[in-house]
């Protein structure tokens, strides 16, 4: 371990969110965690010197002011400091993420199933010469221009196309 960083909060959740913050911001491992006691909860991360700084920070950034007791950052911590940490909650379940994942039943070995001989169409060669339908043959006179009536006064006038 080359650098140790701890961030005190107040309450589980505050903790959660500065340790999510912490480890996307930089390359840190979280150690664990602890119950300090009413409602306190300290986190520590190991890592890089450089890196705990920028994980410390935006941790702390993520929760805010109000939830946030205390930060510290070791550059080179004593081993028995090290050792202490060593009986942090949580330590067990991060240094082996394989067993929180369950890893699926397998799936049952699938049979092939024999092919069936099926009786074959015939094909049938498409119309060269499609027939017209009977709605397609129907023409309708070209339309004419609205009739106008009265005046050319008169307002009350119904032309269609472009005003005038």
């Amino acid at each position: 371990m080359k650098s140790l960083g701890v961030i005190e909060t107040r309450g589980l959740v505050a903790a959660i969110q500065a340790v999510d913050a912490a480890c996307k911001a930089a390359g840190v491992t979280c150690m664990g965690y602890r119950k300090v006691g009413s409602g306190l909860v300290s986190v520590c991360f190991e890592g890089e010197i450089s890196a705990i700084h920028t994980a410390v920070e935006c941790g702390v950034a993520a929760i805010g002011a109000d939830r946030c007791v205390h930060s510290l950052v070791i550059a080179r911590p004593e081993q028995s400091v090290v050792a202490t940490l060593r009986t942090l909650k949580g330590r067990d379940a991060l240094k082996s993420p394989k067993a929180l994942v369950q890893k699926p039943a397998p799936a049952p070995a699938l049979k092939p199933i024999p092919e069936q001989k099926t009786a074959q169409k015939p094909e049938i060669a498409p119309d060269p010469k499609p027939t017209p339908s009977p709605q397609a043959s129907t023409s309708l006179p070209p339309s004419s221009p609205a009739q106008v009536t009265g005046n050319k006064d008169d307002k009350t006038t119904t032309k269609k196309g472009k005003k005038a």
